[in-house]
């Protein structure tokens, strides 16, 4: 189980780095603890092999408890359903694509705010049959993703433009999560989709398929940062506190996870079975350098994902907003300021 397996590396968890997590919360059992809610991909809830397993690691390891706000996850399908469950008031937060909050800001007018993020510089891949052997021969065939609008799906719209295709090329399935889609890649289903690399982990021995796209290839053809943490305005107004534990819990288990690399990877093989503990260790090299380990909110990047986003000819007709319009830097400021600042090799890492 994965709950014994998260008690047995507790206490190393909880050394090092991680002391900061302890140490700044003793009185979290003297204060009122405070409610979020907050909906991600069904993926991240089955344990993503992403950095955005931080979202359920935090859980796991304690540290919503300890920061005195208890959390509940829930799971759709995608960015389109993660915005649906925000703008309805379904719940607090949401997890959605940074291209999507510009749109329900700008096009939309609602008022949603990206304060802190778990993920720079994805690790997907493209994976696909062995008969394509370039990205123009994606052209016309079948191209499995989660949902139009969704993370995978958008990315490798982005990906695809960049090596000056038109992102409509590919005759786009919308058939669900990572494991459905690679487990219909392997069944050669589908010819081909984007999922990370730890997914993809999972078949890669299967023959007839390939990795047509590597993940650092992806990740220079795509914005580091694609995906944060957002709340409605009048939320943040009604639950500052509570958003504010939030992130304070999120960066430190972030940093914690980075520094304990085989921690991260006990942790995988525990919840994820069906992949090698030597997949997950590469998995773990490449998630190194995406850990959000000071939030994730560089005005820099921001305003590099924007311009990204921008580019795009889908938003040609979308009035021009920018990084400040939809984002908060207040809580990641105030969490670095108590925590100070991490440096290291990370692309979140600043000098």
């Amino acid at each position: 189980m994965l709950r014994s397996t998260l008690s047995s590396i507790r206490v190393a968890i909880l050394t090092g780095t991680a002391i900061i997590a302890l140490t700044g919360s003793l009185h979290a059992q003297e204060r009122e603890v405070l409610d979020l809610s907050i909906a991600t991909a069904a993926d991240i809830a089955n344990f993503n092999t992403t950095t955005a397993s931080v979202f359920r690691l935090a859980d796991e390891l304690g540290y919503f408890e300890r920061h005195g706000v208890n959390v509940t996850f829930v799971a759709v399908d995608g960015t389109p359903q993660a915005a649906a469950a925000l703008y309805s008031g379904a719940v607090d937060l949401s997890y959605i694509t940074i291209d999507t909050a510009i749109r329900l800001r700008a096009e939309n007018d609602v008022k949603v705010r990206g304060f802190a993020s778990v993920s720079n510089g994805i690790s997907f891949l493209i994976a696909a049959q062995t008969d394509i052997t370039t990205v123009e021969e994606l052209v016309g065939r079948s191209f499995a993703i989660n949902d139009y609008g969704s993370l995978d799906h958008e990315l490798t719209s982005a990906v695809l433009r960049a090596y000056g295709m038109n992102a409509e090329e590919p005759a786009y399935v919308a058939i669900g999560s990572p494991d459905v889609r690679v487990q219909a890649l392997a069944a050669g289903q589908v010819d081909a989709t984007t999922v990370s690399f730890g997914t993809y982990a999972s078949i890669e021995t299967i023959e007839g398929i390939h990795v047509l796209v590597t993940p650092d290839e992806f990740t220079r053809r795509s914005p580091a940062l694609s995906k944060f943490i957002v709340a409605l305005e009048s939320t943040i107004d009604e639950k500052e506190e509570a958003i504010q534990r939030f992130t304070d819990a999120i960066i430190e288990a972030s940093r914690a996870l980075q520094a304990d690399p085989e921690g991260w990877v006990d942790m995988a093989a525990a919840a994820r079975p069906d992949l090698t503990r030597d997949n997950l260790e590469r998995t773990a090299g490449l998630n190194e350098t995406r850990w959000c380990i000071n939030g994730c909110m560089n005005p820099t990047e921001l305003t590099k994902t924007m311009d990204f986003i921008y580019a795009n000819p889908d938003f040609v007709d979308v009035p021009v907003i920018s990084y400040e319009d939809i984002t908060d830097l207040s809580f990641t400021t105030r969490a670095l300021e108590k925590m100070g600042v991490a440096t290291g090799p990370g692309l979140d890492a600043r000098e």
